[in-house]
């Protein structure tokens, strides 16, 4: 099995991207104000009116000198007071990255780690808290109103000035007056114009 460097280079090079360039962790990040109910949630695809805290990106696409692996999806779900809330009102939701035009990851299920009846979906997030500070101790807590993780087994590629978006998927998911946040995180390469570091 390759390693993300390995993998990262690869890719790079088939399409002719540059390989030089300063290694980093990356983290992308996206939200969407005030969704109301919806069943469809589409990061990555408008940055308009967003401000450096609610995104760190201006287009679609990394630059022509910059590539990433995704390690970690990310979502959470503030309501208008800025407080963490259930993400899509518990309803069960589905995950999707597309780079290009491929689905990289095709509806994945996020319903394992959150919702009052939810259970973890590794036995890293087993234990997670809930909004109630009386937690009885030995017992599964699940990720009532914590951010949803989920930690990608393969690594996901995106390649330099290829369009990228994440879909959220629901029957009528409740998503509020507050925000929705999408961060894709794990290991990038950025420009750098120095041949050594």
């Amino acid at each position: 099995m390759a390693s993300q460097l390995q993998k990262l280079a690869y890719v790079d090079g088939k399409l002719g991207a540059p390989t030089s360039g300063q290694q980093t962790t990356r983290i992308l990040f996206n939200t969407i104000e005030a969704p109301g109910t919806n069943s469809s949630l589409v990061f990555f695809r408008n940055f308009q009116g967003l401000t450096s805290g609610q995104t760190n990106l201006t287009q679609n696409k990394l630059d022509s000198m910059e590539s990433m692996v995704i390690k970690t999806i990310w979502l959470s779900q503030y309501n208008s007071s800025g407080i963490l809330d259930f993400i899509g009102g518990t309803a069960q939701q589905t995950v999707s990255i597309i780079v290009g035009n491929q689905v990289v990851v095709k509806n994945l299920p996020i319903q394992f780690n959150q919702g009052l009846s939810g259970q973890a979906y590794d036995r890293l997030h087993e234990n997670g808290g809930t909004r109630s500070e009386n937690n009885v101790g030995g017992t599964a807590l699940k990720q009532t109103v914590q951010p949803c993780e989920i930690r990608l087994l393969t690594d996901v590629v995106i390649p330099p000035q290829v369009a990228f978006e994440v879909r959220l998927d629901s029957n009528s998911g409740v998503y509020g007056a507050g925000a929705v946040v999408c961060a894709l995180a794990g290991y990038g390469k950025i420009f750098s114009a120095g041949n050594s570091f």
